[in-house]
């Protein structure tokens, strides 16, 4: 028979039932507590890196213009037509010839500069096509760690699957608008920052050169480049049932005032054609895909388009973003910005016009 002090020594004393699910329980509310505060931390980081890579697509376009006395183009359409099945340059966007100044000067020589950026006169690339492994490269800087782009887009753009990007060239104001209130003459002249041209059938109201002295309002006062997300949706359904900030509606052609372009989008109607694009090739200067954007709608909003814009380039393309509350943006002096979703409208078409004659300033 154990003695008493053995007995006493036996006995274990362990967790119950009740105690272990108290201490479960406030595991988890720790857990939750914490999850958001990391979440919170892991984007601030993204959104410092895209504020970076803003930065330094920015420093290269100053690089260029150094070199050249002007800034790349965008071109909105295919090359003329060398009289035996080939075209000409054409439908290369202005990040291309930016390359170099990233350094990814032999992803820049691997293009063939020389001929069109798409299969015969078309935006579409198919792998057949000389450019399209270059077309194909994911290049990190034009990427915004934030967003989460599909990366098939050979259903949208061809065999060749072109590689996306998040980052756009400011093009300002659409040629139909006459301006706050109407004080713009009709149709407008591009008055962005990034020139665009349609090398083969010549546009009214595009710009073939900008250089800093273009920049009437001033450079610490005119945009340069901002965000853009990056369409992922590869069926109507998708498209439809996707993020609104990509689903462009179609904005009627007439001569109106900036409020009154913004008052149509508000009752107009989304197109599953126009919207399947954006986004999804750095490369292409194609206006569907193109890496530009316009002063519209404020960060965050609607996109729309015209039925010229396919040809013409004036697609109002809006700065949008997967950062809570605002989009990173450059100014044509260097500095970056996080502009508010909240921002005036007034201030927002004052920045995105370089010769509008209204100086307005973005704050930190």
């Amino acid at each position: 028979m154990l003695s008493k002090s053995a007995q006493t020594t036996s006995v274990h004393k362990g967790f119950t039932l009740v105690e272990l699910l108290v201490v479960i329980a406030i595991i988890g509310i720790l857990i939750g507590m914490l999850l958001p505060a990391v979440q919170t931390v892991r984007e601030a980081a993204r959104r410092t890196t895209c504020a970076n890579n803003v930065r330094q697509i920015a420093l290269a376009v100053h690089n260029y213009e150094s070199a050249h006395q002007k800034f790349p183009v965008n071109q909105v359409g295919p090359g003329a037509s060398d009289g035996s099945g080939g075209f000409g340059s054409g439908y290369y966007s202005w990040l291309v010839p930016l390359l170099p100044n990233i350094e990814q000067g032999n992803l820049y020589d691997s293009f063939n500069l020389n001929m069109n950026n798409g299969d015969g006169d078309s935006y579409k690339i198919s792998n057949s096509h000389p450019n399209a492994i270059a077309a194909n490269t994911l290049v990190p800087v034009f990427l915004c760690p934030s967003d989460t782009p599909n990366r098939n887009n050979s259903i949208i753009l061809g065999s060749a699957n072109p590689a996306p990007g998040n980052y756009a060239g400011n093009l300002g104001w659409p040629s139909y608008t006459t301006g706050y209130s109407g004080e713009r003459s009709s149709p407008g002249r591009h008055n962005g920052a990034i020139p665009v041209i349609h090398p083969s059938t010549p546009v009214a109201w595009h710009a073939s050169k900008i250089g800093m002295a273009s920049f009437q309002d001033g450079t610490s006062n005119t945009a340069l480049l901002s965000e853009r997300l990056i369409q992922s949706g590869n069926s109507a359904s998708a498209i439809n049932n996707g993020d609104k900030r990509l689903r462009s509606l179609h904005i009627l052609e007439r001569f109106e005032t900036l409020p009154a372009i913004v008052d149509q989008m508000s009752s107009s109607h989304a197109h599953v054609f126009e919207s399947a694009h954006i986004g999804r090739s750095w490369s292409s200067g194609s206006p569907l895909v193109a890496p530009t954007y316009m002063h519209v709608q404020t960060p965050n909003s609607e996109i729309g388009h015209y039925d010229t814009s396919m040809d013409e380039g004036d697609f109002v393309v809006t700065a949008s973003s997967q950062h809570p509350g605002g989009v990173n943006l450059a100014l044509v002096d260097g500095s970056v910005r996080f502009v508010s979703d909240s921002v005036s409208r007034e201030t927002w078409w004052a920045v995105g016009g370089r010769d509008d004659g209204r100086i307005e300033s973005l704050s930190n």
